[in-house]
């Protein structure tokens, strides 16, 4: 296409009302997509989709450098032990059950009920009853990290009944 065709092409006032329509749905779209609540429940969701599909690369990318939680773990253990212990599994599916999502400025909360659904190895079979056993939810910390509606990263996740400090059991 030259440049003598499009000058044409914008000055058909129906060429103009037309990309004048959609420069506005493209608009409203990326607003209603890069709501804090949305882009944390997206990352929430592709976080634990990233897990189930022993992605680690996509699971790393989710998780902030600066991720602790109250067992001491930081993310290098995070991203190791959860891709040891969930390759023990021939099939998995991560079954959650949204409870909450709070915002508080740059900060996020996301509650989940999660459960294991799969088959593997004698420890899948204790990670699996370890998890669904228990009653209260997960609580993942989100924080933004810039100015990027998308720039979210996990800091932190707990579960009050989950004790991960005796050495080899979960």
């Amino acid at each position: 296409m030259n440049f003598t065709l499009l000058s044409r092409l914008m000055k058909n006032q129906a060429t103009q009302a037309f990309l004048g329509l959609f420069l506005v749905i493209a608009l409203l779209r990326c607003l209603w997509l890069w709501q804090p609540q949305r882009q944390v429940i997206l990352h929430q969701d592709h976080l634990l989709d990233a897990a189930q599909e022993r992605n680690w690369k996509r699971f790393d990318s989710f998780i902030a450098p600066n991720y602790s939680d109250r067992w001491g773990h930081d993310k290098a253990f995070l991203v190791r032990e959860s891709s040891e212990v969930l390759r023990q599994f021939f099939g998995l599916t991560i079954q959650r059950q949204r409870i909450e999502c709070r915002l508080n400025g740059n900060t996020a909360i996301v509650l989940d009920r999660l459960k294991l659904d799969g088959k593997g190895t004698a420890l899948a079979t204790m990670a699996t009853s370890a998890v669904n056993d228990l009653h209260e939810p997960f609580t993942f910390e989100w924080k933004r990290q810039s100015w990027k509606p998308w720039d979210w990263a996990l800091v932190s996740a707990d579960q009050p009944e989950l004790n991960l400090d005796r050495a080899g059991e979960y």
